[in-house]
């Protein structure tokens, strides 16, 4: 029961791109940390379920496909054609697009890399190199799954980020925007699935078995902030906010991840989508940076309304195709 969770971890990125700090700390980080940590559970369940065999994979890739392009195009699509009618030039958006950039916001997977490549010169969805991330560990995770290699990655994955955490590796970069690193935000919740899965128990102990989960990652995470305070690297760059994502995170998948989905909170979770693609287009083409809360309130209704919208028209068409392939395999 993840969709309203979603939705509010995408209106916390869309605040964190319009200067919305809390406690000195940037949301829109933790937001994407716990995002990592549900796709790392729910593509898990989805594997398990019905991608398991060497076979099925082509499957996942094209039903990743289908839920992440039809509305990632679109809002490209929009945006691209305001920019060439206004002629609007801002930080994202340097340039006339060279066909290079282009394929960049088409294949995603570059804008990951935009601290070597620049592609962040011209990014038609700012947020879209996270995107390039998770497309990364879609492409990474059934053979992980099937060969057995989530352990080996997640302890390589947590020397990078904890290398990165003390400052040997840059920070930013390798504690919170590439793979190597944050692969261990993306199996800490796929192991976590696997945990809450195994055969039902009485609801004493099951309550029980998840509370231990949750003092045993926040226990770690608080030993890890001890020594980085210590030794003087805590304050690096999103040190607290990945930190304190992972914590949130997996308390929040643990305790929702007990409940069935409801109607709503799948509409609440198809919105959040479209909140975290289409923010920075409500804010280039109507209310530019929020400064007061009224203008604040209808940044958020307009990325609401045009995600409902983007969702219902262009990807809600194609959600049979999905279907389709997990009772084909």
């Amino acid at each position: 029961m993840f969709g309203g969770f979603r939705l509010l971890l995408a209106i916390l990125v869309a605040l964190s791109h319009v200067n919305i700090r809390i406690a000195g700390l940037n949301p829109g980080v933790i937001a994407v940390v716990c995002f990592y940590l549900i796709s790392g559970y729910v593509m898990t369940g989805l594997i398990r379920k019905h991608y398991d065999s060497v076979g099925t994979v082509k499957f996942f890739y094209l039903d990743r496909a289908i839920r992440l392009f039809p509305q990632y195009l679109v809002i490209v699509a929009i945006t691209l054609c305001w920019f060439y009618v206004s002629g609007t030039k801002n930080n994202f958006l340097q340039h006339v697009p060279s066909l290079g950039d282009l394929l960049n916001n088409l294949v995603v997977v570059p804008l990951n890399y935009f601290m070597f490549n620049q592609s962040d010169q011209f990014t038609l969805i700012p947020p879209a190199w996270s995107l390039g991330a998770e497309i990364q560990f879609y492409i990474l995770i059934p053979w992980l799954l099937m060969f057995r290699l989530r352990v080996a990655s997640f302890v390589i994955a947590g020397a990078v980020y904890l290398a990165a955490a003390w400052g040997v590796l840059n920070t930013d970069t390798f504690g919170y925007r590439l793979l190597p690193g944050i692969l261990v935000y993306f199996l800490l919740g796929s192991f976590l699935f696997d945990v809450m899965q195994q055969k039902r128990q009485p609801d004493s102990l099951q309550t029980n078995g998840s509370l231990k989960i949750i003092a045993c990652v926040v226990l770690a995470v608080i030993a890890i902030a001890i020594v980085l305070s210590r030794t003087q690297h805590l304050h690096l760059l999103y040190n607290k906010e990945t930190l304190i994502g992972m914590a949130f995170g997996v308390s929040c998948v643990v305790l929702l991840g007990k409940f069935r989905q409801t109607k709503m909170d799948n509409f609440l979770g198809d919105l959040s989508y479209g909140v975290f693609l289409n923010h920075f287009l409500i804010q280039w083409v109507l209310v530019g940076v929020p400064t007061e809360l009224s203008t604040l309130a209808l940044y958020v209704i307009c990325s609401l309304i045009l995600s409902a919208l983007t969702q219902l028209i262009f990807e809600k068409p194609v959600l049979h195709l999905r279907q389709k392939f997990r009772h084909s395999t």
